[in-house]
């Protein structure tokens, strides 16, 4: 197995995506600290992982002492950390214009600035945190490790509305930056930018706003957790260990290089 011995930590893993990514790093061996901001949906992803050892916690990741306190519970348990999967996020929340969007065709002037606020401190200071907590670690154990930060198609091209699209090429930014301050400690920090993948997530946004995406999809279909979960463990495993700095994007062909 390819990831035999290593821990890692996936945020976000409760359901969806980073669901689908934990059970798949969990079959090739890895032990997983399952992290959600929901205790429940955390404690049902350990029980559908192959394997013994796994471990879950409950952390809101936009507070950063609650992650410093999350990783040392983390290190606590396993000693050591390998893999981290910076999947925590959300695509909407109060105050972020999308209903007046529906009902007027403008998103950006409806944006409050708690709203705005609020969605870029969950996906980007909790990527910052949870990869500043999981670097003191890789360091201090093996000097080497796999940090992988979940972007989006919204991050490289017009998708997307503009706090949701600032966050996700905010998300690229830092693992460009990561990337090449942490190369020389042996640690790798990648992107994955996925398409329209069929989640809870997107199960949530209206048709109206969804279905451009799809039709706009070469391959015609939307995504399966799947597909973002074996680039997840391609980019954690020794199979990338010449990749670093770089984005995957798993989108259909919605956005192309």
């Amino acid at each position: 197995m390819k990831l035999e011995g290593r821990v890692a930590v996936v945020t976000g893993a409760g359901s969806g995506i980073g669901r689908e990514i934990s059970r798949h790093l969990a079959s090739e061996g890895a032990r997983i600290a399952a992290v959600d901001l929901r205790p429940e949906t955390a404690e049902e992803t350990v029980a559908m992982l192959e394997g013994s050892g796994h471990f879950a916690a409950a952390v809101d990741v936009s507070e950063g002492t609650s992650v410093v306190e999350m990783f040392g519970k983390v290190d606590a348990e396993f000693g050591r950390v390998d893999i981290l999967v910076n999947n925590a996020g959300v695509d909407h929340i109060p105050g972020d214009g999308r209903d007046e969007l529906l009902a007027t065709g403008q998103q950006t002037i409806h944006m409050s600035d708690e709203g705005f606020t609020k969605l870029m401190a969950i996906n980007v200071n909790g990527v910052f945190f949870c990869l500043r907590e999981a670097i003191k670690v890789m360091q201090r154990e093996q000097n080497a490790g796999s940090i992988i930060n979940m972007s989006s198609v919204a991050g490289l091209s017009q998708y997307g509305n503009v706090s949701y699209s600032a966050s996700k090429a905010a998300v690229l930014g830092i693992t460009r930056a990561a990337a090449g301050e942490l190369g020389r400690f042996g640690i790798r920090v990648n992107a994955i930018c996925p398409g329209v993948i069929d989640t809870p997530m997107t199960a949530g946004i209206p048709d109206p706003m969804l279905d451009p995406l799809r039709r706009a999809t070469p391959l015609g279909r939307t995504g399966q957790p799947r597909d973002i979960a074996t680039t997840a463990v391609f980019l954690a495993s020794d199979d990338s260990s010449f990749i670093t700095g770089q984005w995957i994007s798993p989108n259909g062909g919605l956005v192309m290089q």
